[in-house]
């Protein structure tokens, strides 16, 4: 059975992106659900904000297999995004730009898939570069920093939460040092000017 959003519970995740990602006019609608219905919003690059940002709008339907002893804060539910270069075409079927949106998908059913839970710190390798063009091989869940700290939390009707992450490509030494070092120390020894917006060929601090 496809775990959905209720129609209130649609509209308070689409007034929580409009608000604070931005408005969009656009939605890559997926055509065949069997256990969620992932939409991505596509918000387009203005004079303001030059970048597109993409955002999932539909995995935080299901409530995540969260441990025990993280009940509590409300982390059972999340959408994702991602924000990309004005020049990225979001629209080629070439895997040099649709890996961004099938990566979005693949980290959205991974919950379910396996049975577990994604939230701020965890990586997932894909073992080896995302596409042809690029050496980033692994995704990073982080906070939404550059949104503002109301970005992250979305509050249904019911008073229940949706908690947004964006994610960052990593490059396979960059996994590595999270793996050794932890996700705090990976996102300390980035540079302060670093930039979230996804970067094919960004250097790497390592």
């Amino acid at each position: 059975m496809t775990a959905v959003y209720t129609e209130k519970e649609m509209d308070a995740i689409s007034s929580h992106i409009e608000r604070n990602f931005g408005k969009y006019n656009n939605v890559l609608h997926e055509s065949n659900s069997s256990d969620i219905h992932v939409d991505i919003c596509v918000i387009e690059p203005t004079k303001e904000c030059n970048h597109y940002t993409l955002v999932t709008m539909g995995m935080g339907a299901h409530k995540m297999n969260v441990p025990a002893a993280l009940k509590a804060y409300g982390i059972d539910r999340a959408e994702l995004l991602i924000t990309l270069p004005a020049d990225w075409d979001v629209r080629n079927p070439d895997e040099t730009s649709y890996w961004v949106i099938r990566w979005l998908k693949v980290m959205a059913r991974l919950p379910i898939e396996h049975d577990t839970w994604l939230g701020w710190g965890h990586t997932v390798p894909n073992g080896e570069p995302f596409a042809k063009n690029t050496q980033l091989s692994g995704m990073l869940v982080t906070m939404p920093y550059c949104f503002g700290g109301q970005s992250a939390i979305c509050k249904l009707p019911n008073n229940e939460k949706v908690n947004f992450y964006q994610l960052l490509p990593l490059y396979e030494s960059e996994m590595r040092y999270k793996d050794e070092n932890g996700t705090e120390a990976l996102e300390n020894a980035f540079p302060d000017d670093f930039d979230m917006v996804v970067d094919i060929n960004r250097k790497t601090f390592k």
